[in-house]
């Protein structure tokens, strides 16, 4: 069971998740985690604080998401982008939170380091995956190429349609590999 605060980051997530990080006040948000407003700045204190405990919730949330799946091959490489479709399938397809809060609040230090953090993880999660597959290769240049066809077609989806900002990124991902020699 969520303790409080997991449970008001969880509900202030989906909050921002939806309707973006200017629409609703702290009232507003307060209503959408069912708590006092006296809870709400227990836990946290500032409107900063309230984004930063929902992009740390969406990380650990994004994190275990994409655990996991096939153990080795081609296909233990392209998990994460096959999650990040069912992800935009099933959970959202309204851009990359982590990013619309950093064009929200582009000079705001807590929440830039945040967003870093969380994509520098979402590199290495590539780099480590083609470091299994292949342990005795270089593989920086293309783990930063699977980031970048994982952050386009979060991208993508919004404009195109989830199906297709997958399939693309798959196919494009695929290619990359072969080039590189991962077949």
């Amino acid at each position: 069971m969520l303790d409080t605060k997991q449970r008001i980051a969880s509900e202030l997530e989906r909050s921002f998740s939806e309707q973006g990080f200017a629409e609703q006040g702290v009232e507003a948000l307060r209503a959408e985690a069912d708590v006092s407003l006296r809870t709400l700045y227990k836990y946290f204190p500032s409107r900063e604080a309230m984004i930063v405990g929902a992009l740390e919730h969406r990380d650990r949330t994004y994190t275990e998401w994409l655990s996991g799946g096939p153990e080795d091959g081609v296909e233990h490489i392209l998990y994460p982008l096959v999650r990040l479709g069912d992800w935009l399938a099933e959970v959202a397809n309204t851009g990359c939170l982590f990013m619309n809060a950093l064009a929200e609040y582009p000079d705001n230090e807590a929440i830039s380091s945040i967003v870093l953090s969380h994509k520098a993880r979402l590199a290495d999660e590539f780099k480590h995956r083609l470091q299994k597959i292949a342990p005795n290769r270089e593989v920086e240049h293309l783990a930063e190429t699977l980031f970048l066809l994982h952050e386009g077609m979060t991208q993508a989806a919004r404009l195109q349609g989830r199906e297709k900002a997958t399939d693309t990124a798959i196919r494009a991902a695929r290619a990359a590999l072969v080039a590189e020699n991962f077949n």
